[in-house]
């Protein structure tokens, strides 16, 4: 069962996988061009607080309720560095979230660089897929699986992480049939996305119209695919003042799997 603490501080632990994590970003940087070459230290340290912080925002909105269950699949795309997929995944093991986890990156070096990472001590479990989203030849093939969802599969809720990469919402739906063998998906199964925006300047109903997110309550389709919108919210942080300099807010989209149509 994961742990639901409102704000929970970082245990040694973490603390101490996220210091390796930062000390290979750094290692890497030149290389491979993870962060800003200028004043990388201070780059890396204010990427990985302002994952964090984001984290912790929302766990508190809805991350504690969508994982209440104790498990999460959940998909980053365009991963880069690994910002925020390895924070949120050291945030979720310390949380006690058993998660299935895939980091989408079509860049080769920066997606070795993401395979570096499984080996850190403490790390949490992923694979990597050099590759970009939606790319069916990336995923599977699964195997001759009815592609039927199944009622009394467990209610494993699915997770999308968006930093840089800017993808309408049907795009990221479409992808997911690919992803993930349509068996193993469940009815009634929460998808959720977070997608990393600036904590200024922008409205829910904005971004909500430029991502093409459907509103509460509309029946809609993607591939085989039925879904049920739960609408979306923009999550902004509290800081003020130059503490807000590197915080990002969060558009919330939710949504509910209800069904999936047999292949013509």
């Amino acid at each position: 069962m994961a742990r639901r603490d409102d704000k929970a501080p970082l245990d040694g632990r973490t603390r101490e996988l996220l210091g390796a994590y930062r000390a290979e970003l750094l290692r890497w940087n030149q290389q491979i061009n993870l962060l800003s070459r200028r004043d990388a230290e201070g780059t890396a340290d204010t990427l990985i607080r302002q994952c964090l912080d984001a984290f912790e925002m929302w766990w508190l909105a809805s991350g504690a309720e969508l994982t209440a269950g104790g498990a999460l699949r959940l998909f980053d795309l365009g991963s880069g560095g690994g910002l925020p997929a390895f924070v949120w995944l050291a945030q979720l093991k310390a949380r006690g979230v058993a998660t299935r986890a895939t980091l989408v990156e079509p860049r080769a070096k920066r997606a070795w660089f993401l395979e570096r990472l499984t080996h850190l001590p403490g790390a949490p479990a992923f694979e990597v897929v050099a590759s970009r989203w939606g790319d069916r030849l990336a995923f599977g093939p699964f195997g001759p699986e009815t592609p039927t969802a199944d009622a009394a599969a467990p209610l494993e809720p699915i997770l999308f992480t968006l930093k840089a990469l800017r993808l309408p919402e049907n795009t990221v739906l479409d992808g997911l049939g690919d992803a993930e063998p349509l068996t193993r998906l469940a009815l009634g199964a929460t998808v959720e996305l977070v997608r990393f925006q600036p904590s200024r300047g922008v409205t829910a109903a904005r971004l909500a119209r430029e991502l093409d997110i459907p509103a509460a309550g509309t029946a809609f389709s993607r591939e085989e695919m039925q879904f049920e919108a739960g609408g979306c919210r923009l999550l902004e942080p509290k800081a003020k003042g130059a503490a807000a300099a590197g915080a990002a807010g969060l558009l919330v989209s939710r949504h509910r799997l209800v069904g999936v149509k047999p292949l013509e």
